[in-house]
């Protein structure tokens, strides 16, 4: 299959997921069956139309990032379980791949509770239903801020806070004030999330 054949493929998935607009279902009062309804997002102009990630979504899009590379240094820990330190080139390769490679591109938004939250692997967002707006924007968005985090990081200090083993990465990358906008994203967003 050609490169062209698969962004063919992509864009008539996305076709069909928009076709499948609404689905309504709802309960009566004894359980016995019921409907939900889901339709779309509704997004603002920042959100359809903006290059950058829209900043209710950057806490989201973060931790979709440290989520994307710590299962890259897992699998290449899984793969050679007696490397106890992933070596510098592939280090670079793991990490390249998650910010340049398909990755990214499995990324959203969604309404929960209506709230758009960005949604995919290793997202809250992902287990709730709903339907998921991807394609368009939102990959070039998530590759965006994987690069800015790498501009202010080096690899290695992302693999060493990776190597704690705890919420070390999340917390670097998404919690701390090293560099205001980018990595404090969850600071701000944790304290919202409280007020709904």
């Amino acid at each position: 299959m050609t490169r062209w054949d698969d962004k063919l493929m992509h864009f008539f998935a996305l076709i069909g997921l928009f076709c499948f607009v609404s689905s309504e279902v709802t309960q009566n009062e004894d359980g016995s069956s019921g409907t939900i309804s889901f339709s779309p997002p509704s997004l603002n102009d920042e959100e359809a139309h903006s290059l950058h990630m829209p900043s209710n979504m950057k806490c989201d899009a973060c931790t979709a990032v440290v989520y994307q590379l710590s299962q890259g240094f897992e699998a290449f820990h899984k793969k050679r379980k007696s490397v106890k330190t992933i070596p510098e080139s592939d280090l670079f390769d793991i990490i390249d791949e998650v910010c340049e490679g398909k990755v990214l591109e499995n990324y959203g938004v969604k309404e929960v509770r209506k709230v758009k939250r960005l949604s995919g692997p290793g997202l809250e967002a992902a287990d709730e239903p709903g339907i998921m707006a991807g394609g368009g924007r939102w990959p070039a968005r998530m590759k965006s801020m994987c690069s800015s985090y790498l501009e202010e990081f080096d690899e290695n200090r992302i693999y060493k806070e990776y190597m704690k083993k705890d919420d070390s990465l999340h917390s670097l990358l998404c919690k701390s004030n090293v560099h205001p906008g980018l990595t404090d994203v969850c600071s701000t967003f944790s304290e919202k999330k409280d007020e709904l």
